[in-house]
């Protein structure tokens, strides 16, 4: 996941967020700030909640400002926090999709939308096809680095 915070006021900083490189203890206290488990944040935060991004900057942020508080973290506009989800990722949750229980006309929808995701995330990536199946057009740290 790629996570870009650009305050009007401040520096822009980029950061490549992998969730599954939190150690316990941190996704612990993420858990407490966001209010729900691990495995439901991620989903918030992968389906826009501000609550989820807040909780996102915060952590991203105390990983070079160790001491810094959940109330200091800043009160940011809701299009200076842009998360961009890698062609990886994209991936996954493509194959989640397909295998939904949905209607085919609602997964072809959705699918058509994450098709278009995965392309442009291939765009900004450089990525001349995605990890795994090529999907079909018609058919079905804390890592923090800069």
């Amino acid at each position: 996941m790629f996570v870009t915070y650009r305050p009007e006021d401040g520096a822009e900083q980029r950061w490549t967020f992998d969730p599954k490189r939190v150690r316990a203890a941190k996704a612990e206290m993420i858990e407490k700030r966001a209010g729900e488990n691990w495995d439901a944040w991620l989903v918030a935060l992968q389906s826009g909640s501000m609550r989820a991004r807040r909780v996102l900057l915060w952590h991203l942020l105390t990983v070079d400002h160790l001491t810094l508080r959940w109330e200091d973290v800043p009160d940011f506009f809701a299009g200076e926090l842009l998360v961009e989800h890698s062609v990886e990722e994209l991936a996954e949750i493509r194959t989640r999709i397909s295998k939904a229980s949905m209607s085919d006309g609602q997964r072809e929808q959705v699918l058509i939308a994450i098709d278009s995701e995965i392309s442009a995330a291939m765009d900004r990536e450089g990525v001349a096809e995605p990890l795994g199946k090529v999907p079909s057009q018609s058919s079905e740290s804390a890592t923090a680095s800069r």
